[in-house]
């Protein structure tokens, strides 16, 4: 557990959000000390997360008043939760920049896993690679691909808790695409022949996967609640996450879900109402203004995640609320090691290392490949994918997959080995894992400030290039 003052500045680190001067809309609920639930909702770079961390500076204070004046001396319990270990060390970062005034509060900022096994005492290794495993072992006789299989199972058994998984037959697909198709019958299928059998197979060997944690919170009892939590990237939550987000307020509370659909990149879905959320109308916010992006880098964007089902909760990237021009992003068209020369010769003429940063973004090639060619080029760079902890050094190079680079920000993007063959999914347009292919492109472009450049081998190139719109982009041939 971290007090605040644990939370001073360790020194010289990568740089994380630049200040931002907040807007009307971000002050008004910024200033908004309302108990209960709270939705922060907006399109990448609008300032979502800046805007729950302002919330919580107010909401830390409130509290600590409260306190003080029912002669109270237990802390203010507050719990800030992201969704992988890499935006937990950036979001630690951020939250000593709005802690310096609080005196009586504690905080926890955690992961969902990390703090799920905390707060039940779980300390075994919890089964990932041995339950696909059995789960497409399981699955053998429907006839669905193996990753949309394995998708399926995380979605229904993380939607429903145990005793209603039956639900999930006739169930509307709240965050799932419509192909591979899934019937009754198919659905019913899944549940007999996989759901059920994975269940007994987990008991008997006495594991855990990451939906037990999440029902196991959800269902039972704790003595210790949180007076404020903050859940970002909440999206990508599932609905029994939510279930045990709920289970772990104390009787007055304020919960603020930070969140846009439209970049939700796992296999999740489901309604406040049945999560037992009740937002009401009033404190439902959407952000609008693009902080982050380039007029360019949203027009890049945009195509990618346009005609998708985002619901209510999601934001399409819009270019005309950029307050900022600038480079019309390149793809690179030639060999990887092409890709990837040009890359470091821009680089060392263009960016200035001690001011700027770049994100280099894994959606395809070879990391190792680009690792060793910054190497021999004497640029210094980072890895966080799964880095619980923000990076302490002066290297502002930050090698990431896409799903860890969620919720950051660089100034410079590369995505490099647009092919074809790393992004593999159906042939129809409403293919759930080309769905997720489209988001997950967008988001990675949505997370730079100044240029965006992505890179493909002509005659292997994904299929995801054609959502990209002509005049977009300048295409260099290497």
């Amino acid at each position: 557990m971290l007090t605040y003052w644990s939370l001073i500045a360790k020194g010289s680190v990568m740089r994380i959000l630049r200040n931002i001067t907040p807007n009307k809309e971000q002050m008004t609920l910024g200033q908004s000390g309302k108990s209960g639930v709270v939705l922060i909702r907006g399109a990448a770079g609008s300032g979502k997360t800046s805007t729950a961390l302002l919330r919580l500076k107010l909401l830390t204070g409130v509290y600590e008043i409260q306190r003080e004046r029912q002669d109270r001396t237990d802390p203010v319990k507050i719990l800030v939760l992201t969704y992988n270990t890499t935006l937990k060390g950036y979001i630690e970062e951020l939250v000593r920049e709005h802690a310096k005034d609080a005196k009586k509060s504690e905080i926890d900022i955690l992961t969902f896993g990390k703090w799920s096994r905390d707060r039940l005492g779980i300390t075994q290794r919890i089964v990932e690679e041995s339950a696909q495993n059995k789960i497409i072992e399981l699955g053998g006789n429907i006839e669905l691909p193996e990753r949309f299989l394995c998708d399926e199972v995380e979605y229904a058994l993380g939607r429903f808790l145990p005793e209603d998984i039956h639900d999930y037959i006739t169930a509307g697909r709240t965050g799932r695409g419509n192909s591979p198709r899934m019937d009754g019958g198919k659905r019913e299928q899944l549940i007999e022949e996989v759901l059920i059998p994975y269940g007994q197979w987990k008991s008997e060997n006495g594991d855990f996967d990451w939906n037990d944690l999440a029902v196991q919170a959800a269902t039972k009892s704790f003595d210790e609640k949180y007076d404020i939590i903050i859940a970002d990237e909440a999206q990508d939550f599932s609905a029994n996450q939510i279930r045990a987000i709920n289970n772990a307020l104390a009787e007055e509370h304020s919960l603020t879900f930070v969140l846009d659909t439209a970049q939700r990149i796992y296999a999740r879905g489901f309604t406040w109402k049945e999560a037992g959320i009740l937002v009401q109308p009033e404190n439902s916010y959407k952000l609008s203004e693009n902080f982050r992006n380039t007029k360019q880098i949203a027009r890049l964007a945009a195509p990618l995640v346009e005609g998708l089902a985002i619901g209510d909760d999601g934001s399409l990237p819009n270019f005309d609320t950029c307050q900022r021009e600038g480079e019309v992003p390149n793809i690179l068209v030639g060999y990887f090691n092409q890709q990837v020369s040009c890359v470091i010769d821009y680089i060392k003429n263009n960016v200035d290392l001690k001011n700027e940063t770049v994100g280099m973004l894994n959606m395809g090639g070879s990391p190792k490949y680009i690792k060793e060619a910054f190497i021999k080029s004497g640029l210094e760079y980072v890895s966080i994918t799964r880095n619980s902890e923000w990076p302490d050094g002066d290297e502002n190079i930050a090698f990431s997959t896409l799903h860890s680079a969620k919720g950051l920000e660089f100034d410079h993007v590369f995505i490099l080995g647009l092919s074809e063959e790393f992004n593999s999914h159906g042939d129809d347009e409403d293919d759930d894992r080309l769905i997720t292919l489209r988001r997950l492109l967008a988001m990675g472009i949505g997370r730079a400030r100044e240029t965006v450049t992505l890179g493909y081998k002509p005659g292997e190139e994904s299929i995801l290039l054609k959502y990209l719109v002509n005049g977009t982009y300048q295409e260099v041939v290497l």
